[in-house]
């Protein structure tokens, strides 16, 4: 990914956050008659616009005409608020906003009116708006553009953390323990304007007893955990799957190091964070859950690593019934059994064994097996870019670089990802 195409997606970010930061002051200004700072942040920013613009903009790459656009709008747009949602609820506990008074919603936290609505500003925001936004920033002189965007995403990372803080805090005695003045004052300030902003947010004691388990009920440890049990997993299956049906062996890991497919184990997690509470539906409603958000979540990820590292991991264009080569019906399936299988069976056993580890050696061993994937993560990036840039012709010009080309050379990128395609050489 150049750096051109860096700058524009903060750009994207910065933009369309405000723009949403800016429909939820007016829109409250109209429900209330009062202005209300709106969004996690201190400043004028909504980050779900900003993210959910991205994963827009870059999802409907692949399609021409409309109807597509509306669709993925509606079914992406719906998932990062759901999921968002989800995610505040479980840091604070209570639910941020609750659609539960309008008309097919589903938990609270999505409703069909605003899907619809996410599918109509999809629409909009790639025909009309973002052509024009960057057609302007683009004929903005490069330095400027890079100021601009690095300082406000700065200041933007720097307020979210502050935020994220004080967020989690508010559920804490850390509040009334403050001892530093400018920190209690951030955190009292931050605390004032969420419950103003969203007046289901309330402070709450802390309940927490000082005998409870590692990792129980549903927090990081635990996801993180069944992320890499998934990713190992999955990666295996991948492994025999092929065995099978290629008749070879092939490694299907994501990264360097390690046999963990990144898809897996971030598709279980996600699945465990949207459905342990719906383990007792019928088999048949998440076997449809687990389809669509599965293909959905397999899409997204062809997109990103195709955008950020220029290769193409897989291509199911030879699959009847798929999607621009990203994802097809027939995984779309797998999906939908992984999910049944893993809330109804693996998940309850999976999270026995996990809670049932010693407390201070299961925070132990988590944070440096985090340590170690972040390690690997970073050194995977490293030699994917390197990858992308040798096929382009650019000599190794730092230490990083050629220890990539001596110990990644492409004969070593082949065999450990021989289902990788060079967007370069399409």
């Amino acid at each position: 990914m150049g750096y051109n195409a860096v700058l524009n997606l903060i750009f994207i970010f910065l933009i369309y956050s405000f723009v949403g930061w800016i429909l939820e002051v007016l829109t409250v200004a109209i429900k209330e008659g009062k202005f209300v700072n709106r969004g996690i942040t201190n400043g004028p920013l909504c980050p779900i616009y900003g993210i959910t613009s991205i994963i827009i903009i870059l999802i409907t790459r692949d399609f021409e005409n409309i109807f597509g656009i509306f669709i993925a709008s509606v079914i992406y747009g719906t998932f990062i608020e759901f999921l968002t949602g989800k995610i505040l609820e479980k840091i604070n506990r209570v639910k941020w906003w609750n659609y539960s008074k309008k008309k097919f919603n589903f938990e609270g936290y999505v409703c069909l009116e605003y899907s619809l609505l996410w599918g109509l500003l999809g629409v909009i925001l790639v025909k009309l708006i973002n052509p024009l936004f960057i057609g302007i920033f683009n004929n903005i002189n490069i330095f400027i553009r890079s100021v601009i965007c690095f300082s406000l995403f700065g200041i933007a990372i720097i307020d979210f953390l502050t935020s994220f803080i004080s967020i989690k805090l508010i559920n804490t005695k850390s509040l009334e323990n403050a001892s530093n003045k400018l920190g209690n004052f951030i955190l009292t300030s931050v605390k004032k304007r969420i419950e103003n902003a969203y007046p289901n947010v309330k402070h709450k004691k802390n309940d927490k007893s000082e005998n409870e388990k590692f990792a129980e009920g549903l927090n990081f440890y635990k996801l993180f955990l069944i992320f890499l049990i998934g990713a190992f997993i999955g990666d295996i299956c991948e492994i025999v799957f092929c065995r099978f049906t290629m008749h070879r062996w092939m490694s299907r890991s994501s990264l360097v190091f390690g046999q963990l497919s990144i898809v897996w184990g971030a598709g279980l997690a996600l699945a465990t964070l949207c459905l342990h509470r719906y383990r007792n539906k019928k088999n048949f409603t998440i076997f449809i859950i687990g389809c669509v958000m599965g293909g959905a979540f397999e899409y997204v990820c062809s997109v990103f690593t195709e955008v950020l590292f220029g290769t193409i991991f897989w291509d199911y264009s030879h699959i009847p019934f798929n999607i621009n080569g990203r994802i097809n019906l027939l995984f779309c399936f797998f999906w939908g059994f992984a999910a049944v299988l893993f809330i109804k069976r693996i998940y309850p056993l999976i999270s026995n064994i996990i809670e049932n580890i010693p407390k201070k050696l299961g925070a132990i061993i988590t944070n440096i097996l985090f340590i170690i994937f972040v390690i690997d993560l970073i050194i995977t990036g490293c030699v994917m870019l390197r990858y992308n840039a040798r096929k382009q012709g650019y000599e190794a010009n730092n230490i990083i670089e050629k220890l990539c080309d001596q110990y990644a050379d492409d004969e070593y990128m082949k065999s450990r990802w021989s289902n990788m395609k060079n967007v370069i050489e399409e």
